[in-house]
């Protein structure tokens, strides 16, 4: 945000403040000043009257001109193509010391093509101020009354400075010199003045010509005057302002727009009256608006066809400078948000969404009172009598809180009276109850961030002063490590990350935020619409993640394309379920290459699902893998391979998923866990063993290739068969005349804490799991 010392001087009566301590305040205030230049017309240049301008005698491209200064007339040779007779222009005179763009510039009499020149006429980029057309610059009374003789550096335009504001999203009331007047004349104890506006000067009503009327409810508040302009000018002050301020336009009307919108911080348009223009109207008004809700339900202006979305957008259409419709309008910052991450597509004017989705000014009236004023005091224009205004009455939030509170949260004793009269200077309506336990604040109209009581409490800091806070040392209490659960959590958290390290495996760290269009893509849960994100940092990071395996994806394909060949992530954070309940995830991902082509791998060797299940499992520890079935952990099967995907069970619990990406996505291998379950918090027990002997035993049996080795895994340890420890498949195996079924081979652990198994034991209990194969899954032993 831009603003200058002349502009603010509208609403603030700045006297001699020194500007350092202005800038200092403003800081204070949490107004940083990024940029601070000083600007003054140097000593010498003054006001003159072109008497006379006639053609050089011996020079096609130079005048001689005579100028009146006051107390004498100079003859000085001009070479801009604008100067005219009759013009009030800006003179340096002999002494004067320029600083032009071309470097310094001494004045003093000299002698051009035989001709005595003794003075110049000077543009707004000689005198160091931003450059407003071709040529020299032609001086109006928009600056005050001009004297001849006066010292220009007299004038305040011109004795000036500029200060460039950084301002957080939150603040969109400061996107204006009021909004940025209103906080300096709390920071400093100056009186805010805001005049009286003239916003009409013909006695013919608005109703004679114009009448709008609406469709259902509308979001926004809008306010419609009508305007004759027979001509119209940027004036010296508006263009001078815009060009420091950086938003000067093509147009002299939306140049007067772009200037009473960056001083009131009201949204202001106009259209041509043409759009509006109906026939058969009652009473003969010759043209009708139409205010209604569009396709994509957002308030829209509406003529002959569509002419603008209310905060949004602008149909392109040249505005005829005789007949136009002024609009001033507000609609919550909240609503433009929704609307513009709803419809990313949606054609708009960042000039005007950059105010409103921040927040602008909803004094409608003042707007277009100061818009009015300038048109009728500087352009040739009849502002019509009256107004249509459609106003819609939003509830105003009212904060319940206690002093109390406000002292606990800002940790400094500050008196109730105090913390009152900074909230009534900050435009607060304060109801105090009769103890004064607690109060009832309501932030003013303008204020749209403010929404709790801590917010409240930062409003009065920013005046009382964070300098102001003493220093407190920070409260240290001793305590048992044993009883310190984070601190374990965090060191079981880094004994994960040194393991996956030893593994090969890079740790990443991403934002927590991403591009919600791309999850959608890929087939991976978002949170709720509405309890998303409302004002993005970007559209790229516009939704809280639910996974983390994405912004890995990223990572790998940013980093192949650098040229690295073998490339292992691993990285654990929080991600966000649909509800936005928090859950913290440890992800791994992989590209194809496990290692690089190095002698005795000649041609390298690459992941496949079992060595990356083998590495997830070296770092998190044991853990089952079985069928991944439609949609699981708010993955679907669109991002995954088909054939090469599993659930993680840990202790008979789905934590989450194992699998190869759809080849679409390029080679890649990811794993995506809950954290908790593999956090080990909890002493190691001691677990007995056998001093005894273990025997293996395999079985191969010919069984249905439908039938899940988890579901046969299952039911065999259920059946709790004496000196079982384990069992797992050992290979798999199927030829095309065993037609539907495979040769299955199992490995059995046999094992007893009591004695040395012979061979008999074990044979009757290999029996016994064979019934078992041949009872519930009609598997016959292999010949």
């Amino acid at each position: 945000m831009i603003v200058t010392k002349h502009l603010l001087e509208q609403f603030l009566s700045l006297g001699e403040i020194c500007e350092k301590t202005m800038i200092t305040e403003l800081s204070k205030i949490g107004l940083e000043v990024e940029n601070f230049k000083k600007l003054r017309v140097p000593d010498g240049v003054v006001v003159g009257y072109v008497i006379e301008k006639v053609a050089h005698p011996d020079a096609d491209k130079l005048s001689v001109c005579q100028v009146d200064i006051g107390e004498k007339v100079l003859q000085i040779v001009c070479g801009a193509s604008n100067v005219q007779s009759d013009q009030f222009v800006a003179v340096a005179v002999q002494g004067a010391v320029l600083q032009t763009p071309k470097g310094e510039l001494n004045i003093a009499p000299t002698t051009l093509r035989g001709v005595q020149s003794y003075g110049m006429l000077c543009s707004s980029a000689e005198l160091g101020f931003p450059k407003i057309n071709e040529g020299i610059m032609v001086l109006d009374e928009s600056i005050g009354h001009l004297e001849l003789g006066r010292a220009l550096n007299t004038y305040k335009i011109f004795d000036n400075f500029v200060l460039e504001i950084g301002l957080t999203p939150n603040r969109g009331d400061c996107l204006s010199v009021l909004g940025i007047a209103r906080d300096l004349s709390v920071a400093m104890g100056l009186t805010l003045s805001i005049k009286n506006y003239k916003d009409e000067n013909v006695p013919l009503g608005i109703g004679r010509v114009l009448q709008v009327i609406n469709e259902g409810r509308l979001n926004s508040s809008l306010l419609y005057k009508v305007a004759h302009i027979a001509s119209i000018t940027s004036n010296l002050m508006i263009k001078l302002s815009l060009e420091l301020c950086g938003i000067a336009s093509s147009t002299a009307l939306q140049d007067f727009l772009n200037f009473s919108m960056h001083n009131t911080g009201v949204i202001l348009r106009a259209y041509s009256f043409s759009y509006f223009k109906k026939s058969n109207l009652s009473n003969n008004v010759e043209g009708q608006i139409l205010l209604k809700q569009d396709e994509n339900h957002l308030d829209s202006v509406y003529g002959k066809e569509k002419v603008s979305i209310v905060g949004i957008s602008l149909t392109n259409h040249e505005i005829s400078q005789e007949m136009v419709v002024l609009e001033a309008s507000y609609i919550s910052p909240k609503v433009i948000c929704e609307a513009l991450y709803e419809h990313p597509t949606l054609p708009k004017d960042t000039f005007i969404t950059y105010k409103t989705t921040r927040g602008s000014n909803p004094d409608l009236n003042l707007g277009m009172q100061y818009l009015c004023h300038h048109l009728i005091d500087f352009s040739h224009s009849e502002v019509y009598a009256s107004k249509h205004r459609i106003t819609q009455s939003d509830d105003q939030i009212t904060i319940r809180t206690t002093f109390d509170q406000i002292i606990e949260i800002l940790g400094v004793d500050i008196s109730k009276e105090e913390i009152a009269i900074i909230l009534k200077k900050l435009g607060f309506r304060i109801e105090a109850s009769f103890d004064e336990c607690f109060f009832m604040a309501t932030p003013p109209e303008y204020r749209h961030d403010i929404q709790s009581a801590q917010d409240i409490a930062e409003e009065v800091l920013r005046v009382y002063g964070i300098d102001k806070l003493p220093a407190k040392p920070l409260y240290m209490t001793e305590q048992s490590r044993k009883d310190n659960h984070h601190y374990f959590a965090f060191k079981a958290k880094m004994d994960l990350m040194k393991k996956a390290m030893a593994q090969g495996f890079y740790e990443t760290l991403h934002y927590v935020f991403y591009e919600r269009r791309k999850l959608i893509e890929m087939g991976i849960g978002v949170i709720h619409e509405e309890l998303d994100i409302l004002n993005p940092i970007t559209q790229e990071l516009n939704t809280l993640r639910t996974s983390l395996f994405p912004a890995m994806l990223d990572s790998i394909k940013r980093n192949e394309n650098f040229g690295f060949k073998e490339i292992a992530f691993c990285e654990y954070g929080i991600c966000y379920g649909s509800e936005r309940e928090e859950i913290e995830k440890i992800a791994f991902c992989v590209n194809a290459n496990r290692k690089e082509e190095r002698f005795p791998f000649a041609k390298g060797e690459k992941w496949d699902f079992y060595s990356f299940a083998q590495a997830v499992c070296s770092i998190l520890g044991e853990f089952e893998l079985v069928e991944f079935k439609g949609e699981m952990w708010g993955v679907s099967e669109k991002i995954l391979h088909p054939y090469q995907k599993a659930q993680v069970l840990r202790k008979g619990k789905s934590v989450g998923f194992l699998a190869k990406i759809n080849p679409e996505y390029g080679e890649r291998f990811v794993c995506e866990v809950q954290l908790d379950p593999f956090i080990k918090l909890d002493h190691l027990l001691h677990q007995s063993s056998s001093k005894y002997q273990a025997s293996l035993r395999d079985l191969t049996v010919m069984i249905q290739s439908s039938v899940k080795f988890s579901e046969i895994k299952e039911k065999i340890l259920s059946c709790e068969i004496p000196y079982l420890c384990s069992l797992y498949p050992l290979d798999l195996y199927h030829h095309e005349s065993f037609q539907s079924q495979v040769a299955l081979s199992i490995r059995f652990v046999w094992q007893s804490f009591e004695k040395t198994l012979q061979e008999e034991e074990i044979n009757t209990q290999m029996h016994r799991v064979l019934q078992i194969l041949e009872n519930d899954f009609e598997a016959k032993l292999r010949q």
